[in-house]
């Protein structure tokens, strides 16, 4: 699904993506709270870009969470890390990514913690996890079906905030994009739990025998999996709760 993200006065960074069979213009907020216009496919992004200012005051609104700031040097899956960059020729926030790097620059006059700079950082964040997510992850969810002698339908990469993975019954799987950022083991174990959907949808005893028999000692991965939560800032697991 195509996309642009524009840094607008008053609200901060508004993807706007174009989606074949929408009829018109859509706001969301979501609950993180970036914002997201999705529109028809042939209008152009300006006038995406023009709803959404034109709805300021609605989306002052909404709830926003307080969001982490993320820091210069943050590590952005396994290929990336981030970095602000001062530039006195800057006339607005830009992002790049490249090989190894996610480069914010910006004018001195703004901190790297300023609202605007934050939100296209967290913008490009993204793309460069979503890259990192449809390749990786592809292959490695073909990989351990292939080995496992599991077939599945089709796979697709997501942004959700409160699951890693799905798979529908029709074989359907839907991995997160936030999951490139856990250790390799972990990421395995969400794979294999959704390849075990494949045979058994739900989460009874047959489910976890079933997970068991692809990966020993399933339940342990699924406790350290509950220190991690889908973020941005997932490189150190929150500290358990006793």
């Amino acid at each position: 699904m195509p996309y642009k993200a524009f840094e607008i006065a008053g609200i901060g960074t508004v993807t706007i993506y174009k989606r074949r069979g929408s009829r018109s213009i859509r706001l969301t907020v979501a609950p993180d709270g970036s914002v997201r216009v999705t529109m028809p496919y042939w209008a152009p992004y300006q006038a995406g870009a023009a709803f959404a200012q034109s709805r300021t005051a609605w989306i002052a609104k909404q709830p926003r969470p307080t969001t982490d700031v993320l820091p210069d040097g943050m590590p952005v899956g396994k290929a990336h890390h981030l970095h602000f960059r001062a530039d006195p020729l800057a006339e607005r926030v830009k992002t790049s990514v490249r090989n190894t790097e996610v480069i914010v620059s910006h004018h001195p006059s703004l901190a790297p913690d300023d609202v605007a700079v934050q939100g296209a950082a967290r913008t490009a964040c993204y793309r460069a996890l979503r890259n990192q997510a449809t390749q990786l992850l592809g292959q490695r969810l073909a990989q351990l079906a292939a080995y496992h002698d599991v077939s599945y339908r089709s796979f697709a990469i997501k942004r959700m905030t409160s699951r890693w993975g799905s798979c529908d019954q029709y074989h359907n799987i839907v991995l997160n994009l936030y999951l490139v950022q856990l250790p390799w083991d972990l990421i395995d174990y969400v794979i294999l739990h959704e390849l075990s959907h494949i045979t058994v949808l739900h989460h009874g005893p047959d489910f976890w025998q079933r997970l068991e028999a692809l990966l020993p000692h399933a339940r342990t991965y699924r406790k350290r999996m509950r220190t991690y939560r889908p973020t941005l800032l997932i490189a150190e697991p929150a500290a358990a709760v006793a």
